[in-house]
C-alpha cells in the first residue's frame, strides 16, 4: 500500500509540473529578457533621452543635463557603464522602449496613464505641468475656447488624449500633432511667430524662456503632475526594484536636490525685459569679448566668466559705480592693485584680474565643499566678502543645515540682513538677499549663453527651420 501511495503522489506531482510548464506565464517568463540581468551581463545601462536645455545636451565640457547626471549616478549604483541614446522625441523613446532598444526612457516625462499600462514606471523625482504658450505681444488666451490660430503639439505624449477629453467642453478646439518637430522645436516656432500656440512641459518652457524670452505662458492646461523614468514592460521587476532603491537613496542623500538646483531652480525668476536685453547683448556685444573670456578662463567655464561680467557691468568696459568700482568686472581699486593691473577700464586687464581674483577666492573655499559648488561660494565672497561667507556658513550650521550644501547656504543668505541673526554674527549686517540674487542671475545668464549657442548651432545644422510645420499629422 505504501508503494502504491508513493506512486500516486509522484504521478500527481508530475502532472502538476507538466501543467506548470505549459501555463502561459511560465512560457512568458522563459521567452522574455530579464533587463536587470542583461544590464549586468553587458556591463552597460542604455538610457534613451531627448536633447533639450534641461534633460540632456552636449557642450564643450561633454555630456550634461539633469537626466544625464541622474542616469550616470544610477549606472554607478549598478556598477556598469552608461550609454546615453538621444532620440528625436518622446514617441521615438517609447517605440525604442517597446522594442527593448533602451533600458530606460528619461526625458522629463510626465506621468501618462496610458503609458503606465504598457511600461513599468520608475518613482517620481519632481513635478511639472502642461502649459499653453504663445508669443509675447499677441493676445493672451485665457482658455482653450479663445485660441485664434494654429495649435501644434509634439507626438508621443498624452497631450492628444488630454485635448480630446477637453474637446467635449470646448467644441471649437482644434489642433495638429507634428511627428517631425519635438517639443523644443515647436517652442522655437512659437517664439519666431511661425505657429500661434503649442503646449509644453512647464520645466521646458522655463528653460527656453532663458533663450527666447518672447515665449509667454497663457495658462496651465493641466494640474501639476509627477515626472518619471519609464522601463520596458516585463514580468521581472529587478530593474524597477533597483531603481526604486536608488531613487530613495538619491532623495535622502540630497543628490536629486543638488541636480535640480544645478539645472533649473534658478529659472524661477524670469524677467522679460532683462532677458530680452540680455539675449540682444549675447548677439551683439559678447562676440567682441569672447576671445578674452576664453583666454583668461583658467579652470572656469568661459561662459561662466562671461556671465559674471554681464552681471557686474552688462559687458560695459567703462562701467562705474558710485562706490568707485569700475570696468568690465567692476573691480575695486584695492583688488586691481592686488591683481597687479593698471587700467580697470581696459577689458583685457579687467577680465584677467577678475578671473585671477575668482580663482583665489575658490582656493579659500573649504575642501569639504563639493568641487562643482565651490564657485558659488566664491561668488558670494566676490559679491560681499569672505567674512560674510564665513558668517552664513556658521549660521547655516547653527540652524541645523549643512554648511557644505549650497542649497542650504544660499537659502540662508537673506537672513544676514535680519537683526535677530546678524547681531550674533562676527561680521554683522550684510545684504545677503542681493548676494542670493547675484548668484542666481549669474547661473541664469550662463545657462542662457550655453543654450543660445546650442539653439543657434542646431538651427544652422538644419540650415533654417521650415516656414510652417510640414507635415502635420493628426494621430
Amino acid at each position: 500500500m505504501k508503494g502504491l501511495f508513493l506512486r500516486i503522489v509522484a504521478s500527481i506531482a508530475l502532472l502538476l509540473w507538466a501543467i506548470d510548464m505549459v501555463f502561459p506565464w511560465q512560457q512568458i517568463m522563459r521567452s522574455e529578457s530579464n533587463h536587470y540581468m542583461d544590464i549586468q551581463k553587458n556591463k552597460t545601462l542604455v538610457v534613451g533621452t531627448v536633447n533639450n536645455p534641461v534633460s540632456y545636451f552636449i557642450d564643450g565640457n561633454g555630456q550634461s543635463g539633469l537626466e544625464y547626471e541622474l542616469s550616470k549616478a544610477f549606472a554607478d549604483y549598478l556598477g556598469v557603464e552608461l550609454e546615453m541614446k538621444p532620440l528625436e522625441n518622446s514617441a521615438a523613446l517609447f517605440d525604442a522602449l517597446s522594442k527593448n532598444e533602451i533600458n530606460i526612457a528619461a526625458a522629463n516625462l510626465l506621468y501618462q496613464p496610458q503609458k503606465a499600462d504598457n511600461f513599468q514606471l520608475g518613482p517620481s523625482y519632481y513635478s511639472a505641468s502642461w502649459q499653453l504658450v504663445y508669443r509675447k505681444g499677441q493676445t493672451r488666451p485665457n482658455s482653450l475656447n479663445q485660441l485664434k490660430g494654429s495649435l501644434v503639439i509634439a507626438s508621443g505624449s498624452e497631450l492628444d488624449n488630454i485635448l480630446q477629453e477637453k474637446q467635449a467642453s470646448n467644441p471649437k478646439l482644434t489642433w495638429s500633432v507634428s511627428k517631425k518637430e519635438n517639443q523644443e522645436e515647436l517652442l522655437l516656432q512659437v517664439a519666431d511667430g511661425k505657429i500661434a500656440y503649442t503646449i509644453a512641459n512647464s520645466v521646458d518652457v522655463s528653460a527656453i524662456q532663458q533663450v527666447k524670452p518672447e515665449i509667454a505662458v497663457a495658462f496651465d492646461v493641466t494640474d501639476e503632475s509627477t515626472v518619471h523614468w519609464y522601463l520596458p514592460n516585463s514580468s521581472y521587476n529587478e530593474l524597477q526594484a533597483a531603481l526604486l532603491d536608488f531613487m530613495n537613496g538619491a532623495i535622502e542623500n540630497g543628490l536629486i536636490a543638488r541636480i535640480e538646483e544645478k539645472y533649473f531652480n534658478h529659472f524661477t525668476k524670469f524677467d522679460y525685459a532683462d532677458m530680452r536685453s540680455y539675449t540682444n547683448a549675447i548677439e551683439n556685444i559678447l562676440p567682441k569679448y569672447t576671445a578674452l573670456f576664453e583666454k583668461y578662463k583658467g579652470n572656469l567655464d568661459w561662459r561662466l566668466l562671461a556671465a559674471i561680467a554681464y552681471q557686474e557691468s552688462h559687458w560695459d568696459k567703462d562701467a562705474t559705480s558710485p562706490t568707485g568700482v569700475r570696468g568690465m568686472m567692476m573691480l575695486t581699486k584695492a583688488t586691481a592693485e592686488r591683481m597687479k593691473i593698471i587700467d580697470r577700464t581696459d577689458p583685457e586687464q579687467s577680465i584677467k584680474a577678475g578671473s585671477e581674483y575668482l580663482h583665489w577666492l575658490i582656493s579659500q573655499v573649504p575642501d569639504s565643499i563639493p568641487q562643482e559648488d565651490r564657485i558659488w561660494y566664491a561668488l558670494v565672497g566676490y559679491n560681499m566678502g569672505l567674512g560674510h561667507l564665513l558668517d552664513v556658513r556658521r549660521l547655516t550650521k547653527n540652524l541645523g543645515g549643512n554648511p557644505d550644501n549650497w542649497s542650504d547656504v544660499k537659502n540662508n543668505l537673506p537672513l544676514l540682513a535680519e537683526k535677530r541673526y546678524y547681531s550674533n554674527l562676527k561680521y554683522g549686517y550684510a545684504r545677503g538677499y542681493e548676494a542670493f540674487q547675484y548668484v542666481e542671475n549669474i547661473r541664469r545668464y550662463m545657462n542662457s549663453i550655453i543654450n543660445y549657442h546650442r539653439v543657434q548651432e542646431n538651427q544652422n545644422n538644419e540650415n533654417q527651420l521650415p516656414e510652417q510645420v510640414d507635415p502635420l499629422e493628426k494621430e
